[in-house]
């Protein structure tokens, strides 16, 4: 799975108003059901999302980030999600989707973002440094290898467990 590859001529933006419904179509398209794609509706519906990029390449929608926030009780910091990340079909494996991360990651970091979590490949997201061990120290609906997280700008102490609350348009994953 490549991760280092610097697509010519991809530019990564912010989603505008018009690029809803491509976003949509692009989300149906790449997961083969509308779940995500209402999750995304349902996030951007109910003031949940905090950063949602589009990558265009050739000029066309190529791909997507969204990232969600999280609340982890009892504490202060800023947490969020990843998810979904999807690329159109004919753009796979051109490094589009770890250019969508790792904008994403950036501007996280920059805005005073703490730590994002993930739920997905392990091999994959561990290339992009998502750890599951650091994701064990928090009390979550998903739990396991593929549940990962990345601290954005200081290690957590290990001693507690919060427990990390989910948007309610997460809810239709279980």
């Amino acid at each position: 799975m490549p991760v280092d590859i610097d697509p010519v001529g991809l530019s990564i933006r912010l989603e505008r108003p018009d690029d809803i419904a491509a976003i949509r179509e692009l989300l149906a398209s790449a997961f083969e059901s509308p779940l995500e794609a209402n999750l995304v509706d349902r996030l951007r519906q109910d003031g949940d999302l905090v950063l949602s990029l589009v990558a265009e390449l050739d000029g066309k929608l190529a791909g997507y980030a969204g990232f969600s926030r999280l609340r982890i009780q009892g504490q202060a910091g800023r947490a969020t999600g990843l998810a979904p990340v999807a690329v159109r079909k004919c753009f796979r494996r051109r490094g589009i989707a770890a250019a969508l991360i790792r904008t994403g990651l950036a501007r996280l970091a920059e805005a005073g973002e703490e730590i994002v979590f993930v739920l997905g490949n392990p091999d994959y997201y561990r290339k992009l440094g998502f750890d599951a061990a650091l994701a064990r120290h928090f009390d979550a609906p998903w739990s396991g290898p593929a549940f990962m997280a990345r601290a954005l700008d200081r290690p957590r102490d290990a001693t507690d467990r919060p427990k990390v609350d989910y948007p309610p348009a997460f809810n239709v994953f279980g």
